[in-house]
């Protein structure tokens, strides 16, 4: 399934229902920026579609500072997958770290000390490209022989419909 048939899924499902709105984003000129904005029974997240499992989810470098940003102001933001083996879909979130190896969480520090080289700095956001793998392993499981930095990503939910993980996603943002 590409992005777009996904895409067509979520848009189907959404119209059954009468508190949800989703909006298609496609944008040329803000780089990173996610698929979707949704908008489940008063819950707002944004949430990026990706087709098959890659090296780092098919993230792109400008979309994984997005994702860390967004959540360091206190945004929710998603990465939805379809599940190959299971026949279900799979829905990620994006764990930033620092240049001390620390998850950063949703307040925004006052200053990320010791910028090093080989990182990806955007606003004092910085994912390390050689995070130590016993700290990787410890967060989630390899998902895929591809990705080279599964620390980066933590499995939220997983589902075999898209109406369960979307009622499970709007429970666990009611929390």
């Amino acid at each position: 399934m590409n992005e777009s048939q996904l895409w067509q899924k979520i848009n189907t499902l959404q119209k059954t229902q009468k508190l949800w709105h989703f909006t298609r984003i496609e944008s040329a000129t803000i780089r990173g920026i996610p698929d979707l904005n949704c908008l489940i029974n008063g819950c707002e997240f944004w949430l990026e579609l990706k087709s098959k499992e890659s090296k780092n989810l098919g993230l792109s470098n400008y979309q994984i500072n997005w994702h860390i940003k967004h959540q360091k102001c206190g945004g929710q933001v998603f990465i939805l997958l379809p599940s190959t083996k299971q026949r279900g879909f799979k829905l990620f979130r994006v764990v930033g770290l620092d240049s001390r190896n620390h998850i950063i969480s949703n307040h925004i520090p006052n200053h990320i000390p010791n910028h090093t080289c080989n990182h990806i700095i955007s606003n004092h956001t910085i994912i390390s490209n050689h995070i130590d793998k016993k700290l990787r392993g410890a967060r989630t499981k390899k998902t895929d022989p591809k990705n080279n930095n599964p620390g980066m990503f933590r499995l939220v939910l997983e589902s075999r419909t898209l109406n369960q993980l979307f009622e499970q996603l709007e429970k666990l943002l009611h929390k």
